[in-house]
């Protein structure tokens, strides 16, 4: 069961490099993408009275709410778990993905969407920040909470919930025309990879102190 779900795990993880890199390429060719038109267009129909609730969803992706959060699963981790190398870890992970982050929009330099923009926006477009840096801080703080759980149920509770708040975010980006919607999907992407990489190194040194 274990290597059927680490198969799994590889399979995901390179159908993610190969999405990365494809997206990558057309951004930085300047190249458009039908998905693009489409998602816009579907978002377009969102009320705008629902663009406060999309505001204070988008702040959970920026780097205050990031921050708020991290600090309250730190404290969790440190004073209450003991868990230090998680502490250090999804500490690393965030840090340095915020870093990577910025090395992928300067390289691939895409600039925002030409509408008025509803957030407030100083970087440039791809990959969504909010998108790469939020799955990598949110999908490690559900990877670490379910370590602790025993319950399936409570489990599935967790991924959902958090599949559904990175989909909400995701979507404040485009709905607040801010970002295309590839370049939240690049966020994802490069988030997912990010992240699986720093939760194997996790459990590499895990494993090394255990012994």
């Amino acid at each position: 069961m274990v290597n059927k779900r680490n198969s799994y795990t590889y399979l995901y993880l390179g159908f993610g490099v190969v999405i990365a890199l494809y997206t990558s390429i057309k951004v930085a060719a300047k190249q458009t993408f039908w998905i693009d038109d489409k998602l816009a267009d579907l978002f377009a129909y969102v009320p705008d009275a629902f663009n406060p609730f999309f505001l204070l969803l988008t702040e959970l992706g920026d780097k205050k709410g990031i921050g708020i959060v991290a600090l309250l699963v730190l404290g969790w981790l440190l004073l209450i778990k003991r868990n230090f190398l998680g502490a250090a870890a999804i500490t690393l992970s965030v840090a340095l993905g915020n870093e990577v982050n910025k090395l992928l929009k300067d390289l691939i330099a895409r600039q925002r969407p030409e509408l008025e923009h509803l957030a407030h926006v100083d970087s440039l477009s791809f990959p969504s920040g909010h998108a790469m840096v939020g799955l990598t801080c949110y999908f490690f703080i559900a990877y670490l909470v379910i370590e602790e759980m025993k319950s399936d149920t409570a489990r599935k509770m967790v991924i959902l919930l958090t599949a559904l708040l990175l989909l909400l975010i995701g979507a404040s980006r485009i709905i607040l025309q801010v970002h295309y919607p590839t370049d939240v999907i690049g966020g994802y992407v490069f988030g997912y990879i990010w992240v699986m990489v720093s939760i194997f190194i996790y459990n590499f040194f895990k494993k090394k102190l255990k012994k």
